[in-house]
């Protein structure tokens, strides 16, 4: 936190909303269902904490849909009803989230029968040591317990059968394993096994069957758990909106925010990683100075607060400034949590452990406070900033031959925030401002590995993962470097394709890479379980729109369409070769505008709605545009998503087309209705047809005939009235 920062502050609303499932290979097939594939969707709503549980249920009766038995889908619903994930970008909010609720249980606001509650933060997990289910849960919970066997043994039955126990797994990610996407043995109540064999008997509920489980994590980690032990129900914490960074930066600011504000709306890149509250408080606070007026970057950010820490009066007096440096650099240790033993080995200072970390009593005393006797262990107040001093690390002072080793290791995700930063420190500025603080005789190969990081962001343009590209697009941001993202464009294809970004900062990495570009670019946009909400869509829209690139194809998945949304989409509507709608919720109040925008087209366009719930006014506008749609593709879920009368009112604009030879109608998984509308469309296209000797193909219809091959190349006969 900002030293300025002398006073408790009001808490404000952070916000999480639900999100869809990625499909793993084994569900391929049954989600080609109608009935589980209309229900599975979401909308990406807002949840509050009371919600999360009724939610998950929610979705484990309409997940429950593919069981064939009773018996089958009590089972599905009792293991996947009562454990939710909660997922989002480091700095977000994911410890404060489950904190809360665990504040809320204590007051019965939140689960309000709970009688025993467990939060574990994984990372203090000693994944090496085997231990009986309950040690595990009271050693890593920090409850001091000492009980006979025979007690034990009693309330780990009292508890496996026991509906209001509540469990709390913070930071999956910080897990010291990597054996969660693995298969694991079933564990026994009275013994012992190993701590992640425990937590997948936990997520699969063959340990504690009734009990309530919330894990956090980052998306990478969670989405690699094993789908026999993810949780189905996922919620991401979004961070803060609007009304909750004006709240808090009133706070921090005062009046003065009036003038950060203007700022931030200046330089929206900047303004994409405000919605993390750690980020939002050090931005506010480099704005706050002159000197940081000009900042681009979390790396520029992080060094113009760690600069100001150090020459203010918290380090003058304790460590000598010639110093300072020396030892800071050994703030970037390979471990979360530190013992007093780690911090002898590398002769830290005792004042730099003062300032850094924070410091509690060890789990076996059964308290957690700061207090000056005792067995005490450590960690950085955020991780954030052990990432930022461990690329510091990285950059500076290792050699290139152990840098080079490492390689491997930097495309793990769990180092995906560390190389944001040592892509910061390749930038001149910034190399610049760190070698005042650390010592220059230390710093090693720097050029080297430099050069190193430059090519593997060149590696990501040929990568066939969006989630590779979008990083590409992160790095040159972090990195900041005109002549760096002149090389990169050159590398460049002029047909991009990727996913809509998760989140804002992701949309302001994209955004600072088109606004870069100096040559014309056509980008489709897809979407997919992970594609973000509708502050993501609108903010990617507007801050393409005046660049160098045009959007060619748009998917716009599963959000609720706004009035700020659909401005930015007509910006874009000239240019679309194909635009999809998916699911999209209260799309009804724009059908004018969106037609009226259609019309004025200078060319046709491809046009698809896939399950939308359409009304008699919508169907009347959209066949006022059909003239300017080359291709209509409807798709329905259900039976009642269209009507024969809306269907003749489609039928009746067909027939108007001046030219029926350039206009498609498609429909799969269709209606009833809607069947006969694409069969008839067919007939009459095919009774339009200018040309009597062209055979068209009726693709329901096949007629096998393997043994069969006649050759008449001189012969050819009509037949318009044969089907096959």
């Amino acid at each position: 936190m900002p030293i300025q920062l002398d006073r408790n502050i009001e808490a404000v609303r952070l916000e999480m909303s639900d999100v869809r499932q990625p499909i793993d290979d084994e569900w391929k097939e049954e989600m080609k269902r109608r009935d589980y594939l209309s229900s599975n969707r979401l909308n990406n709503s807002l949840v509050t904490i009371d919600q999360v549980f009724d939610k998950a249920l929610e979705q484990a009766q309409l997940g429950a849909r593919i069981c064939t038995t009773e018996a089958a889908k009590a089972e599905y619903i009792r293991r996947h009803a009562n454990i939710v994930g909660v997922v989002g970008p480091p700095g977000v909010g994911k410890t404060t989230l489950s904190k809360m609720m665990v504040k809320q249980i204590l007051k019965h606001e939140f689960l309000p029968d709970t009688e025993f509650s467990f939060f574990i933060k994984v990372k203090d997990i000693d994944f090496n040591t085997k231990m009986t289910p309950l040690e595990f849960l009271t050693t890593n919970s920090r409850v001091k317990v000492n009980y006979t066997k025979e007690e034990s043994k009693a309330l780990i039955t009292f508890l496996h059968n026991n509906p209001n126990v509540a469990i709390f797994f913070d930071g999956l990610d910080e897990a010291s394993t990597k054996k969660f996407a693995m298969i694991s043995r079933v564990c026994k109540r009275d013994r012992k096994s190993k701590p992640v064999d425990i937590m997948k008997n936990l997520f699969n509920f063959t340990l504690l069957p009734k009990a309530k489980i919330v894990v956090t994590s980052r998306p990478g980690q969670m989405y690699k758990l094993h789908p026999d032990y993810r949780p189905t129900s996922i919620f991401e914490v979004l961070g803060l909106l609007e009304e909750a960074r004006n709240n808090l930066g009133t706070q921090l600011c005062g009046e003065r925010y009036t003038a950060i504000k203007k700022i931030l709306d200046q330089q929206p890149n900047l303004a994409h990683l405000c919605y993390l509250p750690i980020n939002f408080i050090l931005i506010v606070f480099c704005l706050l100075s002159n000197e940081g007026s000009d900042i681009k970057t979390m790396t520029q950010v992080l060094i113009f607060s760690m600069t100001r820490f150090v020459e203010s009066s918290h380090l003058k007096g304790e460590v000598p400034l010639d110093k300072v440096g020396a030892e800071m650099v050994k703030l970037a240790q390979r471990k979360l949590v530190f013992e007093k033993s780690d911090f002898d080995d590398v002769e830290l200072a005792d004042e730099m452990v003062t300032n850094f970390f924070h410091t509690y009593v060890d789990k076996s005393s059964g308290l957690r406070m700061k207090i000056l006797e005792g067995n005490k262990r450590s960690y950085f107040t955020h991780l954030t900033w052990q990432e930022f001093y461990a690329a510091v690390y990285l950059m500076l002072f290792v050699s290139y031959r152990e840098f080079k080793q490492l390689e491997s290791t930097f495309k793990d995700t769990q180092w995906s925030v560390v190389l944001k930063f040592m892509f910061g420190i390749c930038n001149p500025h910034a190399y610049k401002q760190l070698k005042l603080i650390f010592p220059a005789k230390m710093i090693k190969d720097y050029e080297e590995k430099k050069k190193f990081m430059e090519s593997m962001l060149m590696e990501t343009l040929w990568s066939v993962r969006d989630e590779d590209f979008i990083r590409g697009f992160g790095w040159l941001h972090e990195y900041n470097d005109d002549e760096t993202s002149g090389k990169f464009e050159d590398c460049l294809l002029v047909k991009l394709d990727m996913e809509v970004p998760t989140h804002l900062p992701e949309v302001g990495d994209i955004v600072y890479a088109l606004k870069s570009f100096t040559k014309p670019h056509k980008l489709v946009l897809r979407s997919s379980y992970k594609s973000g909400s509708t502050e993501v869509y609108e903010s990617l829209l507007r801050g393409i729109h005046g660049t160098t690139t045009t959007i060619t194809r748009l998917i716009i998945d599963s959000i609720e369409m706004k009035d700020s949304l659909m401005e930015s989409l007509l910006l874009h509507l000239d240019a679309m070769e194909e635009i999809c709608f998916y699911y999209v919720t209260n799309l009804s109040p724009y059908m004018e505008s969106l037609s009226n925008a259609i019309n004025q087209r200078s060319n046709k366009i491809q046009l698809r709605l896939w399950g939308q719930q359409l009304n008699d006014d919508d169907v009347i506008y959209l066949a006022g545009c059909l003239g300017n749609i080359s291709l209509l593709q409807m798709l329905y879920m259900s039976d009642t998503d269209i009507s024969s009368d809306q269907c003749r009112v489609l039928k009746q604009a067909i027939q108007q087309l001046p030219s029926i030879q350039e206009f498609e109608l498609k429909g799969g998984y269709a209606t009833v209705d809607l069947k006969e509308l694409v069969m008839w469309f067919r007939q009459y296209k095919r009774s339009t047809n200018p040309e009597p000797n062209v055979r068209v193909a009726e693709p329901d219809v096949m007629v096998a005939e393997p043994d069969v091959m006649v050759a008449e190349p001189d012969v050819m006969v009509a037949e318009t009235d044969v089907n096959g």
